[in-house]
C-alpha cells in the first residue's frame, strides 16, 4: 500500500536529508524512504528507544501566527467598541448642552440668546 504524504521540514533537515541523497547518489524521495525505514528498524530493535520530542520551528511559528490573528482580532473587536462608546458619550455630550435658561442671564447678555 502507498500513501502520499505532505509536511514540512526545517532548513536544517531538509539539508541534511540532502546532504544524505548526494552522498548515496539517489534521489530526495528515495532518501526519505530509507531514513524512514531505519528509523522503524531502530525503533523496533531497540525498545528502550523514544524519540526525543522537540518543538519544530515551523510549529512555533504557527502558534505565533495563531495568537497575533487572535490578538488582531481581539484588537479589531476593541476598536468597534470603543467606537459605539465614543458615539454613546458624543451623543450624552450634546444632549447635555442645553442653552442657558433666560433667567439666568444678565440683561445686557441678550445675544447669548441669539
Amino acid at each position: 500500500m502507498s500513501i502520499r504524504i505532505s509536511f514540512t521540514l526545517e532548513n536544517d533537515l531538509a539539508h541534511q536529508i540532502e546532504q544524505f541523497a548526494t552522498e548515496k547518489r539517489i534521489e530526495r524521495n528515495e532518501a526519505i524512504l530509507r531514513l524512514i525505514e531505519a528509523g522503524v528498524e531502530k525503533y523496533t530493535e531497540d525498545n528502550s528507544f523514544v524519540p526525543v520530542p522537540r518543538e519544530r520551528s515551523f510549529e512555533e511559528v504557527k502558534v505565533i501566527n495563531r495568537s497575533l490573528e487572535s490578538l488582531t482580532d481581539a484588537v479589531v473587536d476593541l476598536k468597534k467598541e470603543i467606537r459605539v462608546v465614543h458615539h454613546i458619550l458624543d451623543l450624552k455630550w450634546q444632549k447635555d448642552q442645553l442653552p442657558v435658561p433666560q433667567e439666568t442671564r444678565r440683561w445686557w447678555e441678550f445675544w447669548k440668546g441669539l
